[in-house]
């Protein structure tokens, strides 16, 4: 038989045309289903508002506790990034979204799509900088520095003005101990045991804040301010001493470890002679 022959034979028969309309109909499956679905997948058509989680940056005002109510049949969802040191901000503020809201991007997403969001929060960790052996001084400018705050105990030692432990809360810290920001640390530090004379500094005209600092220079003297007037914090901010206990001047000396008493008034006048030079 000749291939003419053969072929019309093929195209004739009933099993070619029966195997043709199969393959036929299983693209047409393999299409139709294919095409579901991706149009599943990916939601073609589908349009989903994203909700205002944080404001224009001049004023937060959603909390995280409320984000699962404000997305509450959007069919979407959220996941928080991470927190951000706000001290001024209440915890769990939220101050940042992705996507942003489709009233300032003009967006739309599709439902279960996830807004990430970064919260505020009030505090945060700084690591204990390395201290011992340090000067007093030297520890507690460093200890500002890092965002803490310290207090200062004395002890008899042969090492005066060193640092010669760091507590918080009572127990002793090592170097590179996470605290909270703004903590207190109790910063123990030697001063001569054997009676050593110091020079007494003269306070005379200075505020409360510049007299500690002028006797943490003097390592082993105590300061105690007395100042009826001083009702608040800015009160005290503003007192002058214009009298102190033991008196400063030439050749007076005080025991280490011994308190300076200054007395100091809101309404400060200089009553120090002024030389008049002819």
């Amino acid at each position: 038989m000749s291939l003419i022959g053969k072929t019309f034979n093929l195209l004739t028969s009933k099993a070619f045309w029966i195997n043709i309309l199969i393959i036929i109909l299983a693209w047409v499956a393999i299409i139709w289903g294919a095409l579901s679905y991706f149009e599943s997948t990916t939601k073609h058509g589908e349009k989903v508002e994203v909700p205002t989680l944080v404001s224009d940056g001049r004023e937060y005002v959603v909390n995280i506790r409320d984000v699962e109510t404000l997305l509450n049949g959007t069919g979407l969802e959220y996941e928080v990034l991470d927190s951000v040191y706000k001290p001024g901000l209440v915890d769990g503020t939220v101050i940042y979204q992705d996507p942003l809201p489709t009233v300032k991007s003009g967006q739309y997403v599709k439902s279960g799509r996830k807004i990430k969001l970064r919260v505020s929060k009030r505090t945060r960790n700084v690591k204990m900088p390395k201290l011992i052996d340090k000067s007093q001084r030297f520890a507690e400018a460093l200890i500002t520095t890092v965002g803490l705050r310290s207090k200062t105990t004395y002890v008899a030692s042969e090492t005066p003005g060193s640092v010669l432990d760091v507590k918080y809360r009572g127990k002793s810290i090592k170097d590179g101990a996470q605290l909270p920001i703004n903590s207190v640390v109790e910063l123990v530090v030697g001063r001569n045991a054997n009676g050593e004379l110091l020079p007494v500094p003269n306070l005379y005209g200075l505020t409360i804040k510049e007299a500690q600092t002028r006797l943490n220079a003097s390592v082993g003297l105590n300061l105690y301010v007395s100042c009826p007037e001083c009702i608040t914090a800015a009160d005290s901010a503003k007192a002058i001493i214009n009298a102190q206990t033991p008196v400063a001047g030439e050749g007076s000396m005080v025991p280490s470890g011994a308190t300076v008493t200054a007395f100091a008034t809101l309404n400060f006048i200089d009553n120090r002679q002024e030389t008049i030079v002819e």
